[in-house]
């Protein structure tokens, strides 16, 4: 089994949440633990859809969670029962765009979701305005510079 008890939160969907958040972004839950936004994108997403859809999605998580027991079954599952689901890929491919860009159907969820989104690691880059890349750091020639 997958999910472990993530910090003393005690709504056991929201262990599902980051569990699966996990699988479905590549990033680890300490990572995602690490933006400062896991709990607010939680209550973000029971705030927009109906809480028995996000249940239903919760749940289809659990239980591939639970039954797989390497990453390429975890990943084929994902891909079999999420993702391939119309009930369940919209859910799961907005989850993703939140954690990449802190966005939820297009809007920002607060000025913290731009400042911490994956996609800024992701790109090896500081969103524009908000993180500066520190002192001198023009000085040093960027990730992967053919120059």
């Amino acid at each position: 089994m997958i999910i472990n008890k993530i910090l003393n939160v005690d709504d056991y969907y929201y262990d599902v949440f980051m569990a699966i958040s996990e699988a479905l972004t590549g990033f680890s839950v300490n990572e995602l633990q690490a933006t400062g936004l896991a709990e607010t994108y939680y209550t973000h997403i029971l705030g927009k859809i109906e809480t028995a859809t996000f249940i239903e999605f919760l749940n289809t998580s659990k239980t591939i969670l639970e039954n797989s027991y390497s990453q390429d079954q975890l990943k084929n599952s994902i891909n079999a029962e999420i993702i391939a689901n119309p009930s369940t890929q919209d859910i799961a491919n907005s989850v993703i765009t939140l954690w990449y860009l802190g966005t939820w159907e297009g809007a920002y969820v607060n000025d913290l979701s731009y400042k911490e989104g994956l996609v800024w690691n992701v790109m090896n880059a500081h969103p524009p305005g908000a993180k500066q890349p520190g002192y001198k750091s023009w000085a040093v020639k960027p990730v992967n510079s053919n120059s």
